[in-house]
């Protein structure tokens, strides 16, 4: 049964790569890094993005952190090109299936990034 542990992979893989995490619910007036962008970002983008970057990722920033540090940049540094890339639907990976951020996600990102990336 040489199918099983391949099926067994395939399963994990798919699993972590967080297809199917619903659109945040509501967007908020004023969102914040700490209070509604990390857990958008924990939901769709630092399974690869964040220490150590996976899956191929760019080693040169990190969305798990709000700031630059050791000259890797944090979040905030990246917010607009995070925020181009959600909008391309290049990233997260899932969105070219059709299984993005989520229209209310990318309204936040929009939002924080239109009031300075507040932390």
């Amino acid at each position: 049964m040489k199918f099983i542990p391949a099926m067994f992979a395939l399963t994990a893989i798919i699993g972590s790569c967080h297809y199917g995490v619903a659109d945040i619910p509501n967007v908020p007036d004023n969102p914040t890094y700490n209070g509604n962008v990390y857990p958008l970002y924990v939901d769709h983008c630092l399974v690869c993005h964040g220490s150590p970057p996976d899956r191929g990722a760019q080693s040169y920033f990190r969305l798990d952190v709000y700031d630059d540090a050791n000259g890797v940049s944090g979040a905030k540094t990246m917010a607009g090109s995070a925020l181009r890339r959600v909008n391309a639907k290049t990233m997260p990976p899932a969105a070219q299936s059709g299984d993005g951020v989520g229209p209310n996600g990318v309204q936040m990102l929009q939002k924080w990034v239109d009031n300075g990336t507040p932390q």
